[in-house]
């Protein structure tokens, strides 16, 4: 017998846990602030936050020099703001 997993799509995602919200947040105020922050930052949310497009690592070219960083998204902004938490961008 032949058999195959069939992903059914969700039309919503997962809810985010409180340690991935304190995260989430640590992240963006280093953000805002201008201080780079990775894995070690962000402890075992990371990941997770990554797999959810809320954490993305972009390439960045400053005076011919490239630097990549790892960056909250916008979509992340606004969810943290639709969750009542004051982020400023």
């Amino acid at each position: 017998m032949d058999s195959k997993v069939v992903r059914l799509p969700l039309n919503r995602k997962p809810s985010l846990s409180r340690p991935m919200i304190v995260a989430l947040v640590e992240a963006c105020t280093k953000q805002q602030h201008g201080i780079p922050f990775g894995p070690a930052d962000i402890g075992g949310s990371f990941s997770w936050l990554i797999s959810r497009g809320l954490v993305v690592w972009k390439e960045v070219n400053i005076k011919n020099h490239t630097k990549c960083l790892w960056q909250v998204t916008p979509e992340a902004v606004e969810m943290l703001r639709k969750m009542g938490v004051d982020v400023n961008d």
